[in-house]
């Protein structure tokens, strides 16, 4: 049975999970007798091969791999489980202990949604100010004052009180960093060459991405925050219509998917929210 201690930083969360030796050498044996049938040595069958010829053949280092694979995901999900956690990234896991015939021992490191403290939102937002249409001479058109998402989304983020634990600003990072270099390589251009151009360094890179998902996070986590208060959802005919709308069939069958559905959810709520915010900065 699996021993794991919790530890906490706001919603950082870190636990440290032990896996008794025994359990650790009943799978070691398992997969390397499932390795040893898999092992061709000249002259014989597959897994016909005497013992000390297929243990030859065999790499710690790979059985090692498959083991981790085999016990860490596995414990990990039990911890979670006792521990009654919500994480919402995969976790980062370093081993800490591993030795022959003793237990392993690993840390994995995740988050669960931070804190959202919003404060008086409504009142702040009344203090928004549209942004004024200007006309073909440069004077401002009477009534034009419009507020915009980008304006009420400031202005609740300079006042609502949300700690991002580091760890999940560094997996949206990577996240955003690794979707950049699938686009590069569609384009046939690698990162250096794509760098060059931009004139821009690796550091450049990662630190303005770094400052882009800390605010679309907190974006998102105090939205959610708000459609949770007031009650802002989608409908179902609002899903079903945004599917509808999608530009073609192979589009709309994704989208009936539950995680389609569930993505046309999120983006709708959002949406509704920020039209939600945006009457109380007009103050309709």
């Amino acid at each position: 049975m699996t021993n794991s201690q919790i530890s906490r930083k706001d919603s950082e969360i870190t636990l440290t999970i032990t896996i008794p030796a025994q359990q650790v050498d009943e799978a070691f044996r398992l997969i390397k007798t499932e390795a040893l049938k898999e092992i061709k040595v000249p002259g014989f069958r597959a897994g016909k091969a005497p013992a000390n010829l297929a243990e030859s053949q065999i790499s710690e280092d790979r059985l090692a791999q498959s083991l981790f694979q085999e016990v860490v995901p596995l414990a990990y999900a039990q911890a979670v489980s006792e521990h009654k956690l919500k994480p919402i990234i995969p976790p980062q896991v370093s081993v800490t202990s591993f030795k022959k015939g003793e237990d392993l021992v690993f840390e994995a490191r995740t988050a669960e949604s931070p804190e959202v403290v919003l404060k008086d939102y409504q009142k702040t937002l009344k203090s928004v100010r549209g942004k004024i249409i200007y006309g073909p001479k440069g004077e401002p058109v009477e009534g034009s004052e419009k507020v915009t998402a980008g304006q009420v989304l400031d202005k609740i983020r300079e006042t609502a009180k949300i700690s991002l634990p580091h760890i999940l600003i560094d997996y949206e990072v990577q996240r955003m960093l690794s979707s950049l270099v699938d686009q590069v390589n569609s384009l046939g251009l690698t990162m250096d060459q794509y760098l060059s151009s931009q004139g821009k360094k690796p550091e450049n890179i990662r630190k303005e991405y770094h400052e882009i998902a800390e605010k679309n996070l907190k974006d998102e986590f105090i939205l959610n925050q708000i459609s949770q208060e007031e009650k802002i959802s989608a409908s179902e005919k609002e899903i079903e219509d945004a599917i509808e709308a999608a530009p073609d069939d192979k589009t709309r069958t994704s989208l009936k998917e539950p995680r389609g559905k569930a993505y046309l959810e999120d983006v709708l709520r959002k949406r509704k929210t920020i039209e939600h915010l945006i009457r109380i900065a007009e103050g309709s």
